[in-house]
This record gives structure tokens, C-alpha cells and sequence, in this order.
């Protein structure tokens, strides 16, 4: 019987290994439809073997190339190289800062974005919905707070009026929830963060393609830890356009697609093996 146990105990712990995969949005063209980005998603998806898992995806544009009207900040300082330096989700991966140390691609790539390159706006939020399957464990993605024209400077003239408690009323930011209405408060305070102003809390650069003094606040970063139960995320701008990259998730079975705990085949074999000596032994003891 402890051998049963044992063989039991290793067949549950290789169940138990947690799955993760990567949403790049690189094999989506510019203005991908949301069933196209559904598509590709549930593509990776069924790559991973997260057998029945789909999305559900709401309020998103495929882009590369937004970079806020000119607005966003590069870590180039030259007037005459800076036109071509904004460091967007398109330019750069994994950025943390907008400073002169970061890295811009050889090329653009495409993230998710609230908006298309005419400015045009389907909704406030970006919506995934897990159908089939719960997040659970470590999570990460890149981020950017566009620059948005209800807010060109931190002054109450610029951003909509007096400021409360240190934030002014049109001040572009981002928040990430999950299931709806539960802030992940690991996400800047509370669950949101703010656009700055370029050059302070976020880099060291100010200069874009329209100035060398770049006031409108903006922001680009990557979060990473952990989702319990998840069973959607949200990604919701106020007022600016937001974008998302390099989005990765986590299940754990029994929580995924794949239904009631079911052995691995070693486990099955190993199972097999020990039910038939214990009838072996109890025909011994019979014949005996």
C-alpha cells in the first residue's frame, strides 16, 4: 500500500507543474481586426497544449508605429536623429525607462493598443477573457501611457485643472485589474500608474520628434508577478491611449482547460504494475 501511495504522490506532482506562454502580437499585421488577435492568441494557446483554451478579445487595435503624435520621448538628444528615436512598445521591448541607455529595435514589431494610428477609439479598456481556463501563477508584460492633447504639461492650465492630491484631472494613466473590478495593487498605486513628466521618474530624456522639451506626461514600463484566478484582464486608459506587449500568463492544473486530474502515462503504467502484484500476492496467500 505505500508503494501505491508513492506512485500516487509522483503522478499528482507531475500534474501540478505550472504552463506559461508568451503573446508577442508579432504575427499580427498593423490593425489587426480583435478575431484576428483572438486567432493568433488561441493559436499559442493550443501550441502550449492548453487543450479547449480560447480568449476573448475586447477593445484592442493591433499597432506599431503610434508614438502619440510625435509627443513620445526617445533616447536620442539630436535635432536631426530624434524624428526617428521615440521609444514605443514598437521600437523596443522590455524598456523600463525612456532614457539614453535604452535600446530601440532595427525595426518596428507590433503590441495592442486603445487606438489606431488615426486616433481613432473603440473603447477605454483592452479586455482578455480566459474561456476554458483560470490564470494562476506568475504573469508579465510590457506597458506604455501614451501622451494624450487633454494634458500636454502638468500644470493646472495644461491637465485639466487644480491638482488633487498631487494628480491633475486629465492626467493620462493606466490601470490593470483582473476578474472586472479587482486593482492589482503590485501594479503602481493601487493598481494604477501615472504618466510623468519626461526627464523625471521615468528617464532621463525629454526630447521627441516636436521638441527638445518635451512637457506632455507619458510612461513606459514592464510589470511582472503573480495572478490568482484569474479569469480576465483589464487594461483601462484615462484619458490617453494605452498599449500592452509581450504579454505572458500562467495556469496550473487542475485549475487549466484540461479537466479532472488525469496521471501522466508513467504514472498510469506505474499504478498498473502495483495493483497487479497486490493480486498477485492475495493469489499466493490464497494458494497457500
Amino acid at each position: 500500500m505505500n508503494v501505491l501511495r508513492v506512485c500516487l504522490f509522483f503522478g499528482a506532482a507531475a500534474i501540478a507543474s505550472a504552463t506559461s506562454v508568451t503573446f508577442n502580437f508579432n504575427g499580427l499585421a498593423e490593425n489587426a481586426s480583435t478575431t484576428q488577435i483572438q486567432n493568433y492568441m488561441n493559436g499559442i494557446l493550443t501550441g502550449a497544449g492548453c487543450t479547449g483554451c480560447t480568449v476573448t478579445v475586447s477593445g484592442a487595435f493591433a499597432d506599431t508605429t503610434w508614438n502619440g503624435d510625435g509627443h513620445v520621448t526617445g533616447p536620442s538628444t539630436s535635432s536631426t536623429t530624434r524624428a526617428t528615436k521615440s521609444l514605443t512598445l514598437g521600437t523596443s521591448d522590455g524598456a523600463t525607462a525612456s532614457n539614453q541607455t535604452s535600446s530601440i529595435n532595427s525595426g518596428y514589431d507590433t503590441f495592442l493598443a486603445t487606438t489606431n494610428d488615426a486616433g481613432t477609439s473603440t473603447d477605454s479598456q483592452i479586455t482578455i477573457t480566459f474561456n476554458g481556463f483560470t490564470v494562476n501563477g506568475a504573469a508579465s508584460f510590457d506597458y506604455e501611457i501614451f501622451p494624450d492633447a487633454t494634458c500636454t504639461a502638468l500644470t493646472s492650465t495644461k491637465c485639466g485643472g487644480s491638482a488633487s492630491g498631487g494628480i491633475y484631472p486629465n492626467q493620462p494613466d493606466f490601470k490593470f485589474d483582473i476578474n472586472g473590478n479587482t486593482p492589482v495593487t503590485s501594479f503602481g498605486t493601487n493598481g494604477v500608474q501615472y504618466g510623468v513628466t519626461p526627464g523625471t521618474t521615468n528617464g532621463n530624456t525629454n526630447n521627441s520628434i516636436l521638441s527638445s522639451a518635451e512637457t506632455s506626461p507619458q510612461y513606459i514600463g514592464k510589470w511582472s508577478g503573480t495572478l490568482s484566478n484569474a479569469n480576465s484582464v483589464n487594461f483601462i486608459d484615462w484619458p490617453a491611449t494605452i498599449g500592452v506587449d509581450n504579454l505572458m500568463i500562467s495556469w496550473t492544473p487542475p485549475s487549466g482547460p484540461t479537466g479532472p486530474t488525469v496521471p501522466e502515462p508513467v504514472s498510469v503504467v506505474l499504478f498498473g504494475t502495483v495493483v497487479a502484484g497486490l493480486g498477485l500476492r492475495k493469489k499466493f496467500r490464497k494458494t497457500a
